[in-house]
């Protein structure tokens, strides 16, 4: 199957309920089988605290409801539970020692009169032999393993669930078994590449490899490339290899509601009420939501004028003008009316509180001085007086302050001008508040605990093209209206083919693909991705050999420790531009933007200062030579 998620989920949803209104175990009994079909049976939903999540996230109550799901419940709850004999019950849990132990208690005391069981990943011999011992009434229907042990947030991007990885006696392991979950139900079993200088990676990738070939005696990972001519792609890649993405200001319609306003499993939380995102749902969100600012507010303001135009024909006055026929079909628009105008109103607060925080917190300028900073769009001299400005005004905020420093001391690794900034944030004429201590580490340590790499910002005539035509730097902190249609105009003869000083930035994730996905076009040489690690599961070897030169046609990324919106939607762009030769999903632990990613950061340094050492592998700022040595080690 292809790479969408989407399909993934729905599958999954026909498994789970439309066919266990359908399931019988006398397979003789055809004519029963039949009228359990034709009759719809009221049914009960068991879950466990990460199963109800992912419906929660994957499905709607409406969807439950039209296939009979009447009532949910939480497993643990089970001996809280009111006898209903009249009614089957779903079970679908994680198969983790709690969730199993709660299922076993509730199969020796059953309150429904059938259940189906479905675990969310593979189960355990040992657990399906205890849950036929103590079904002593021969109440389960069937037992059946789905794969869904990850949340689905759009057809290109999959979470794992961090929290319950992060409680874990051993962490790899949990993210082996998510990530094993998804291959299973994309029916892929790949080569995995990870990052060579990361030891969290290596060990992930070691965990799958061992996962992939002990259930290969199973089968469960048999056949499954079938209809691939190359070999399906598990790419690990490490937040810490690009420190900068996530401290960027961005500019696209999706990434600034989670940057400004903070999106959480798809939903957003305003001051007066939540807001589910829906690619499927919300067609108007699904066309806008990689669009940056500019076009965003354009394709508004033609979905509201659209709106007025058609709710003006259905005006009283014209209603009264209408015969029958033409009074009828307008009347049955009113509903659509009524949806489209919730939605307008969704998206206005939504493009409002993203506009409140730009202006409050002077992004314009801010975000123009990022981008000019890390994409060398004026010389070191200029930014630095630049800097010096923005860290003596006092209306903007500390935390915006030092991620510009942050960026200037990771590209320019000035000791002096980073005491003078320094110097700055901790005058409390022009700073409020004033650096706290793990933040003042944070700037000291940052060029050194990320170390810089090639970042693809473009060729070297687009740097060129960007700094001859780049808008508005001389005047960056003067008073100006911003023309947004200038700024975001991609047809703008003007601009360069970077479009324009705000979207001038690439993720470090461009230059990972194009020389995974167009090797013709990278580096040439015996190894086109030398900073890239490979592992072959059997099942792999067996079908293709150990070694693979074709073009990739499946590609499942993985980001330990956070992945970005614009990373998602580079992912996209790439699916767009691909003319279907190639299928990319993209994943993490962590939707991260800004100042998450600052949290984390600040974390990073609080433990290192708590062992009294630098941070280690696991946390971010070894040597190059301790990496090596770790590395043979695990080796």
């Amino acid at each position: 199957m292809s790479l969408s998620l989407f399909k993934v989920k729905q599958t999954y949803f026909e498994k789970l309920f439309t066919s266990s209104s359908t399931s019988n175990t006398d397979i003789n009994s055809s004519s029963n089988a039949t009228n359990s079909a034709n009759k719809k049976i009221p049914k009960v939903l068991l879950l466990d605290n990460i199963t109800t999540s992912i419906i929660s996230l994957s499905y709607t109550q409406s969807q439950l409801l039209s296939n009979d799901i009447i009532l949910i419940e939480l497993i643990e709850n089970h001996k809280q539970l009111s006898t209903m004999k009249h009614l089957e019950c779903i079970v679908y849990i994680n198969p983790n020692s709690t969730s199993i132990k709660h299922l076993l208690e509730e199969m020796k005391s059953p309150h429904f009169r059938k259940y189906h069981v479905f675990f969310n990943n593979v189960a355990g011999k040992n657990d399906i032999e205890q849950l036929a011992v103590a079904d002593e009434y021969e109440t389960v229907d069937r037992v059946l393993e789905i794969f869904q042990d990850y949340y689905i947030l759009n057809d290109e991007l999959y979470l794992n669930n961090s929290l319950s990885i992060a409680k874990s006696v051993n962490p790899v392991v949990e993210q082996a078994k998510s990530l094993t979950s998804l291959l299973l139900a994309l029916k892929k079993s790949p080569i995995i590449k990870y990052e060579s200088n990361s030891i969290d990676l290596k060990k992930l990738s070691s965990e799958l490899l061992y996962i992939i070939n002990s259930n290969s005696n199973n089968n469960l990972f048999d056949d499954l490339n079938q209809r691939s001519d190359t070999p399906p792609v598990l790419l690990l890649l490490d937040r810490k290899n690009d420190p900068i993405t996530p401290l960027l200001t961005p500019w696209t319609y999706q990434s600034m509601i989670h940057e400004f306003l903070t999106i959480d499993k798809n939903v957003v939380t305003l001051p007066d009420n939540q807001v589910i995102l829906s690619q499927q749902d919300d067609s108007f969100y699904n066309e806008s939501m990689y669009l940056n600012y500019g076009d965003l507010t354009n394709k508004f303001q033609k979905y509201v004028e659209q709106y007025k135009t058609e709710t003006k024909q259905s005006s009283i006055d014209n209603l009264k003008s209408q015969n029958l026929a033409e009074l009828k079909k307008t009347l049955t628009k009113f509903p659509e009316y009524k949806k489209i105008s919730v939605n307008i109103l969704t998206h206005l607060n939504l493009i409002s509180g993203i506009d409140e925080q730009i202006s409050k917190q002077q992004l314009w300028d801010i975000g123009e001085l990022q981008q000019t900073i890390i994409c060398d769009l004026d010389n070191q001299s200029d930014i630095r007086n630049k800097m010096i400005q923005v860290l003596e005004n006092k209306a903007i905020s500390t935390v915006n302050k030092i991620k510009l420093v942050l960026l200037y001391s990771y590209k320019f690794h000035n000791p002096t001008d980073l005491s003078l900034f320094i110097s700055k944030l901790e005058n409390e004429t022009v700073a409020a508040p004033l650096l706290t201590q793990t933040q003042l580490e944070l700037i000291k340590k940052f060029s050194t605990l990320f170390k810089s790499h090639d970042l693809a910002f473009g060729s070297n005539q687009d740097q060129q093209d960007q700094h001859r035509n780049r808008q508005g730097l001389s005047n960056l902190f003067t008073n100006r209206k911003v023309n947004i249609n200038n700024l975001f105009n991609r047809n703008n003869a003007n601009h360069s083919g970077n479009e324009n000083v705000y979207l001038s930035y690439t993720p470090r994730l461009n230059q990972i693909l194009t020389n995974l996905i167009k090797p013709d076009t990278a580096s040439q040489g015996s190894n086109p991705h030398p900073n890239l690690s490979t592992l072959y599961p059997e099942v792999v070897k067996s079908q293709y050999g150990d070694t693979s030169t074709d073009a990739i046609q499946d590609l499942i990324i993985y980001f330990q420790g956070g992945v970005t919106y614009e990373e998602l939607r580079l992912v996209h762009e790439f699916n767009q531009t691909g003319n279907k030769k190639y299928n990319i999903i993209i994943g993490s632990d962590e939707m991260l933007n800004s100042n998450q990613w600052l949290t984390k950061m600040y974390q990073m340094i609080s433990k290192s200062n708590k062992s009294d050492q630098s941070i280690d592998g696991d946390d971010f700022g070894i040597s190059s030579q301790d990496r090596q040595a770790q590395l043979r080690e695990i080796l």
